[in-house]
């Protein structure tokens, strides 16, 4: 009998394995994704066209919260009264709906659902006063298919019985709400009763034998079975620590339950304020079997299936199965490689930008220097016009005048003899100035080293003719750096300013003359060994002028100018200008 029974098993399994992979693709309709909710917004689920590449539903990185809805299409057509056609395959009875979401679950996962255990307390006329329960969630560690062969976990509860209690019994339910599928099984059943100065009270409620069938109305044992579906309510033989029975149930309908209850009156001398623990062990997989959802949050970038099965209540898979592809995706302004290509564009335009404005400030600075090529050769042009024109007819006026002053000296009056050499002195100073303008306007001579070596040679002519002695503390060598025409010209100016008023208003006997480049700048200093004069009292109206001009033409260039003078002690003019120079100047005193 036993090995027709283990054939007829197996034939079923492979019938039922069968159907399953023949009538997969039909029997996964079975499970159904019934929508989507991203932070509240409903998504539209899109269309499928049954190929190997669903479309899948994109969902923005920043998402805060995902909700997954989902049912077994057998109860939806249920609900909806619509008919079955013929042959199509549907869930098994009892379906329980599993969850994953592939890249974020390990393993399916059940929407939590519990199972509960009740101590209830009764009055003297047997009516329900009070009680309290605890819920049996989930999956416990170690299950192995069937609550028998499981690992059990040990529980308690503890409660004190409330006014006018004379009793109390105990109650196990498949689940305490709607749509839960699973399998329990409770063992070592126990209550103990405690009371102030007495003896602690136990009571072991044992099974009935797995041979008999309880009802309410068999007094012969503790146990019997309730519940709107009482059949769920079995017994089981648990093989551990020795072969022995245990409540279970086996919970194949989501809209029903089944339900071990004890008899009424345990403990019948129970009195208000007793403490009464309620133990057991229990292993237990419970689900849902109906409609659900599945909540996640944040999730990371990337594709992931979601995926719902369908299952026994133990656990078991069955293989019917929907999924639908996910793809969160990351925003474009959050994009790594839209902010790299951003980058990148920027860095081109600027580059491009970059090259146009360089472009730009070249073709400005060629202008510029051009037009400044242009000016020199100007300056140059009228250098040279100056020089061989007008020098060189000064020159012959002067040779001239010479000339005649000679032819007439000592026939002339001497009224035409002194008019003669006037005209001779006349041109000579002409020549000498044109030959400055000449040094002025010329570019060449637009440096440093020029400029000294012109300095000294217009102070040793100018005091000279002056008949004053002098001395000059210059370089012997100094770099070729440029200095601008307007710069060394106004320069010149005003040395030749102190320098007249050293001679004209000083009478000095002795002019010392330096140049020194340091600390930046370019350091001219004119001393004399003249009368000087009191800086506190008021200088005449040509004294004042010839400062102001010297003081104005430094502040045109950027530069200072400073004097000092004592009376009888000579006085010190001081002309500085910014001047950077890397090149380190080296003294040699002239005198």
């Amino acid at each position: 009998m036993a090995s027709w029974l283990a054939t007829v098993g197996l034939g079923l399994h492979w019938l039922l394995l069968g159907w399953i992979v023949v009538g997969g693709k039909d029997a996964r309709a079975e499970v159904v994704i019934t929508g989507i909710v991203v932070d509240g917004r409903e998504l539209p689920l899109p269309a499928q066209d049954g190929g190997r590449d669903p479309v899948p539903i994109r969902i923005p990185s920043t998402a805060r919260q995902i909700v997954f809805r989902f049912e077994g299409a057998a109860e939806r057509k249920h609900e909806q009264n619509a008919p079955r056609p013929a042959g199509e395959p549907q869930l098994p009875a009892g379906t329980r709906l599993r969850f994953r979401l592939d890249g974020r679950d390990a393993s399916w996962r059940d929407i939590p659902a519990s199972g509960r255990a009740v101590l209830h307390f009764v009055d003297a006329d047997g009516i329900l006063i009070g009680g309290l329960d605890a819920a049996m969630t989930g999956e416990t560690p170690g299950w192995r298919g069937t609550a028998e062969a499981s690992d059990f976990v040990p529980r308690e509860l503890v409660a004190v019985a409330p006014d006018n209690a004379t009793g109390m019994f105990v109650s196990f339910l498949s689940h305490d709400g709607a749509q839960v599928v699973g399998c329990i099984g409770i063992d070592d059943v126990a209550l103990r009763c405690e009371r102030d100065g007495e003896v602690p009270r136990s009571l072991q409620l044992v099974p009935p034998p797995a041979d008999t069938e309880p009802t309410p109305r068999t007094l012969s044992t503790v146990w019997h079975r309730a519940g709107t579906r009482p059949e769920m309510s079995v017994i089981r033989i648990r093989e551990r620590p020795t072969p022995h029975e245990i409540l279970a149930f086996i919970d194949d309908d989501p809209s029903r339950y089944g339900n071990w209850v004890s008899t009424s009156r345990l403990f019948s001398d129970t009195r208000p304020g007793d403490r009464v623990t309620l133990a057991w062990s229990a292993s237990h997989s419970l689900g849902i079997g109906g409609p659900s959802t599945a909540t996640y949050h944040g999730l990371p970038p990337g594709s992931h299936w979601f995926r719902v099965g369908a299952f026994r209540p133990n656990g078991d898979a069955t293989g019917i199965e929907a999924s639908i592809p996910v793809l969160v995706v990351v925003p474009l302004h959050m994009r790594r490689d839209v902010w790299a290509v951003g980058v990148a564009g920027l860095t081109g335009a600027a580059v491009l930008v970059g090259r146009s404005l360089s472009a730009q400030r070249l073709k400005r600075r060629l202008d510029e220097l051009e037009r400044a090529h242009a000016v020199e050769r100007e300056r140059s042009r009228i250098a040279r016009d100056l020089h061989d024109e007008i020098g060189a007819g000064l020159t012959e006026i002067a040779m001239q005048a010479d000339a005649v002053r000679s032819e007439v000296q000592g026939v002339a009056s001497p009224e035409a003899t002194q008019l003669t050499a006037g005209i001779c002195r006349t041109a000579i100073d002409l020549v000498r100035s044109v030959d400055a303008i000449v040094w002025a306007v010329n570019p060449a001579n637009d440096t440093l080293d020029r400029f000294a070596a012109y300095l000294v040679q217009s102070t040793e002519q100018f005091l000279d003719a002056a008949g004053v002695s002098m001395r000059f503390d210059v370089p012997a060598s100094l770099p070729s750096a440029p200095l601008a025409g307007a710069d060394r010209h106004r320069l010149l100016m005003a040395v030749r300013e102190a320098l007249n008023n050293a001679v004209k208003h000083a009478h000095a006997g002795i002019v010392t003359l330096s140049l020194h480049l340091a600390d930046g700048r370019l350091q001219i200093d004119i001393q004399d060994d003249g009368v000087g004069f009191d800086p506190t009292r008021s200088l005449t109206g040509t004294d004042h002028n010839g400062l102001d001009n010297m003081r104005q033409r430094m502040n045109e260039i950027g530069g200072t100018f400073s004097i000092t003078s004592t009376a009888g002690r000579g006085t010190l003019v001081r002309l500085t200008q910014p001047f950077v120079c890397t090149a380190p100047p080296r003294s040699e005193s002239h005198a």
